[in-house]
């Protein structure tokens, strides 16, 4: 911890950061471009200049570029320095001569990092009046806008994209006052972390086109601190809504990256970025409906007569009522069905009114157990669920049947950051310090070893050292052999092929060797025994190591982990409800069911769906979007997305973490929770077991039976503030300081402002009258700061650049009780059931992040590049069939025949088929993943003469 004095102020500060972040930890407002806190210093653009002294007696000092010094102990520098002030602001004015100083037009007005580091400078009169260069823009997808003739050339763009995130489509192409950041050919950027160079980049030439189709300032955006929903990861952002002034509904306009240390940092992935769309899609439901039996022209409509209507909410919550009544008095059976992408509160608010023994996960058996297998292992004490920082620290990984980049994106890029651990040892080894990020990069040497054995890997590619393509029964088998190996080296493998001797042996020296291995799985492949045997090895090192290890295991979604906790081991699945609809039959009961936001066609096969429909007289659903589930509904209550709610998530290790509504939803959108209240206050009779329901206003006060009813959940009555909480008598204000045309949005109707809505779930205000400062509270989403307007301001409220922010993390985990994992019995030869034809190959589960996730698939820019439906086939299996390249097959399945294009290759495992999960059109082939199908060439489309 040297002292260094800076114009005359003595600091103590950390000796391993340079200058510039030394600054800028200590508030000081210090220009810059290039530099960027997750990516080092690279030194190219020269505005950070400071002067350095050699000692007291120097008066003149030299000028330095502060992200390329060093503190030394004892350090003389100035900022405010007349030299060093004027060089600043010549490198704006250089910068600034070929820029098209489009400020009133550019999207990124008002966060521009360059309009604030310009007025920082003092630079505000341009000399140059010759002609500038200009460019030719490129058409980079349905995500990113490209605006070359802003670029300053920092670099940022290609050094977050190739080297940060692995991509390899964009590169600075030309030389001297021609460079040009861009693709050799116009096209989509490939990368799913592309969203992020919107951020990244401090001027505008890359900018949010799905923002730009309903564009505001930032300063008009209302914002509230939120949680990603897309996968269980966790990711914080800060969605941002405004209405559009022509008498509709407020709009949610974008989402942004919310500062998380522990979980997404500074980026997220694509899904997460662009995902927000579903919520304004076509197919939202805003109205409450009723289905109504109608005939109609058998060539518009399919065989099921039912058509839906708009009715009035008050008609069809009196109706849910008389069901709760009928209920409590015995005349009928209510059962609520749950979903993991649903809050805890709303979660508990369906189980509270059905009870206990008639509320279902909405989880099928198999993707129950694999949760309470998850929620098993991460209680044992041998076994630590690492954050972000700790995965980018790991110094080898191995990934057991996970395809990361497409289930849990966030920790795909923590991996690739681990790969240079290594290299970022030699360098230290050398005394190169770590921000020396272009000469660290240069050393030569191998990469810290990934290991990856499954099915399918996606553009990890080039970092992996050791890549094992194997079915899920293999990889569980061959994560049990190597926990045999580490705890006794001389012990021979049992049912390992001969394939697999060599590279075993080198795993097991690799993570006997390791000081911070990482373990990687989860519950994509759908496979029992991968868990197991991803525990077993994480167990069997900790041993070894006599320390906890660590092992990060991921869930299918956002709140997977979460409702899990509502339920007793092996008790809640839709397999049980049908059997006990079954059991029902011999009783003249009947029985409705209540759906919360679940879409059932992706948990049971068609045949299971339709004997559940077929003991059930009533069917209700509580949802965002039409789904065919929601055709099969005779009343649809139109639910909050998570942008216009209240709740809390669960991520993947147990972190639990409230969301924050931005804005009301509008029609008759309102949560799960509120319309299960409504009806059980028209209920006629009042009932002293519904009492409790009958007295939630706030959503807090679900949170707070949460935590009493379940020991695991009790973190709940203290994560955040309740509705009563206030900073110095106000509220946390939604909208920023500059928020415009309040009155002006509602001027065809009236001329006065009204009175904004009132909040009754969060201490925050749907206004700009509030407290706006983030360092008071976590709540508070509108990073700002004077003279900083744009992302590069949340260092004004972390604790030191790239830590913790101020106030500490925003979640709590859950308090799991701790005690061992089972010795669970893992075969080594395990083979999957045999199907019923020896024909039949096996059906296994692949992952895109375009395509697999329900909610995401109905955003507009993310459905232009969902892939049409495809299948994996091995070149043996595809030379046996018949099959060619790209051409059209059939799966024959149980439950109906699919068409898709055969994409064959050389690392599917012979005798097996990759199958997207979840791609639309192959949603319903989901729940039989993995299973067995017929594959055959398609019949030819029947050509029939006009």
């Amino acid at each position: 911890m040297p002292t260094i004095t800076i114009d005359g102020e003595k600091y103590q500060v950390d000796g391993e950061q340079n200058l510039l972040s030394t600054c800028l930890s200590l508030g000081l407002n210090v220009p810059y471009f290039c530099w960027h806190p997750e990516m080092g210093s690279v030194g190219a653009c020269r505005q950070c200049a400071m002067i350095e002294y050699k000692d007291n007696e120097d008066h003149y000092g030299r000028l330095v570029m502060s992200c390329m010094t060093p503190v030394r102990e004892g350090g003389i520098y100035s900022l405010e320095n007349e030299v060093a002030e004027e060089f600043r602001g010549g490198i704006i004015e250089d910068l600034m001569t070929n820029h098209p100083h489009d400020c009133p037009v550019c999207e990124e007005g008002g966060e521009c990092h360059l309009q604030d580091m310009t007025e920082m400078s003092g630079h505000t009169m341009r000399r140059y009046r010759g002609k500038k260069r200009t460019h030719r823009n490129q058409h980079l997808g349905p995500f990113i806008n490209h605006e070359m003739n802003r670029c300053i050339t920092c670099y940022r763009c290609v050094r977050f994209y190739n080297d940060y995130a692995g991509g390899n489509d964009l590169q600075a192409l030309g030389r001297n006052h021609q460079v040009y950041f861009g693709r050799q050919k116009e096209g989509r950027l490939e990368n799913s972390f592309s969203g992020n160079l919107v951020e990244v980049c401090p001027t505008g030439v890359f900018t949010d086109k799905t923002f730009s189709a309903h564009f505001v300032r930032k300063w008009d955006l209302q914002s509230a601190p939120s949680i990603c929903e897309h996968c269980a990861v966790g990711c914080n952002t800060a969605p941002g809504a405004r209405e559009p002034g022509n008498g509709h509904e407020p709009t949610l306009r974008r989402v942004t990256n919310l500062y998380h240390h522990d979980i997404n940092s500074y980026f997220l992935c694509d899904r997460g970025r662009f995902g927000y769309e579903y919520i304004n899609s076509p197919t939202r439901i805003m109205k409450v409906l009723s289905a109504r039996h109608e005939e109609v022209i058998s060539s518009t409509a399919d065989s099921d007569d039912r058509l839906h209507r708009e009715v009035s909410p008050k008609d069809a919550v009196l109706h849910l009522a008389e069901q709760i009544t009928a209920r409590q008095r015995g005349e009928k059976k209510l059962i609520g069905i749950g979903s993991p992408r649903a809050s805890l509160e709303n979660n508990f608010a369906l189980r509270k009114l059905v009870g206990p023994a008639n509320f279902y996960s909405g989880l099928n058996r198999r993707d129950q157990e694999l949760l309470e297998l998850v929620n098993t292992i991460q209680c044992d004490e041998r076994i630590q669920s690492p954050t972000t920082p700790d995965i980018e620290n790991a110094d080898a990984i191995v990934i057991l049947g996970e395809d990361i980049y497409n289930t849990a994106p966030r920790i795909s890029l923590a991996v690739r950051q681990a790969a240079r651990n290594r290299q970022k040892q030699q360098a230290q080894s050398l005394k190169i310090p770590l921000w020396q990020d272009s000469s660290v990069r240069q050393l030569e040497g191998d990469s810290s070893p990934i290991i990856f054995v499954g099915t399918e890997l996606s553009a990890l590619n080039d970092i992996v050292s050791t890549a094992l393509f194997e079915p899920p029964e293999k990889v569980a088998g061959f994560a049990r052999n190597l926990a045999l190996a580490i705890s006794d080296p001389e012990r021979p493998p049992t049912g390992l092929e001969p394939k697999l001797q060599e590279p075993l042996e080198s795993i097991v020296e690799i993570l006997r060797n390791a000081r911070n291995p990482l373990i990687i799985s989860g519950t994509s492949s759908k496979n029992a025994d991968t868990l197991r045997g991803a525990a077993l090895l994480a167990t069997t090192l900790s041993e070894f190591r006599k320390v906890p290890t660590m092992l990060y295991l991921t869930c299918d979604e956002v709140n997977s982990l979460g409702i899990i906790q509502l339920f007793d081991s092996e008790k809640g699945h839709l397999e049980q409800l049908l059997e006990a609809l079954e059991e029902n039959q011999s009783s003249n009961t009947s029985t409705s069911l209540i759906i919360l936001e679940n879409d059932l066609y992706r948990r049971l096969d068609k045949k299971s769906l339709e004997q559940l429909y077929t003991h059930t007289e009533e069917v209700f659903l509580l949802d965002t979007l039409l789904s065919p589930t929601a055709k099969r509904a005779d009343w649809i209550f139109p639910t909050s997305a998570t942008a216009e709610s209240q709740g809390t998530f669960v991520n993947n290790y147990g972190l639990a973490q409230r969301f924050y509504a931005v804005y009301e939803g509008g029609g008759f959108i309102q949560e799960g929770w509120r319309w299960l209240v409504d009806a059980v206050n028209f209920c006629t009779d009042k009932y002293e077991n519904l009492a409790d329901i009958s007295e939630w206003e706030h959503s807090t006060d679900l949170s707070d039976a949460v935590a009493r009813e379940f020991r695991t959940l009790k973190v709940l009555d203290s994560l955040g503030p309740d509705e009563n909480f206030r900073i110095d008598g106000l509220k946390i204000a939604r909208q920023t300081a500059r928020y415009s045309g309040r009155t002006a949005i509602h001027a065809e109707t009236h001329v006065s402002e009204d009175p904004p809505i009132q909040d009754p779930d969060a201490p925050m205000s749907f206004s700009m009258e509030g407290i706006h400062n983030p360092n008071k509270t976590l709540l508070q989403a509108n990073i700002w700061s004077p003279g900083w307007n744009s992302n590069q301001s949340i260092f004004k409220f972390q604790e030191e650049v790239g830590g913790e922010r101020k106030g500490g993390p925003s979640g709590i985990r859950i308090e799991r009780p701790k005690h061992s994992i089972p010795e669970w019995e893992i075969s080594s030869t395990a083979s999957p059931e045999l199907p019923g034809n020896p024909d039949q190959l096996q059906m296994l589960p692949v992952y895109r992040l375009f395509g697999s996730e329900e909610l995401s698939n109905q955003a507009m820019g993310i459905s232009e590049v969902i892939e049409a439906p495809f299948v994996l086939v091995n070149q043996a299996d595809a030379a046996a069939s018949d099959i060619r390249q790209g051409e059209m097959v059939e799966l024959e399945t149980g439950c109906g025949v699919y068409r898709a294009e055969a994409r064959i290759n050389s690392t599917t495992t012979p005798g097996t088929i990759g199958v997207p999960f979840g791609l639309p059109d192959f949603e319903t082939l989901s729940p039989l993943l993995p299973g067995f199908a017929l594959l055959r060439p398609a019949a030819a489309p029947l050509i029939t003469e006009g």
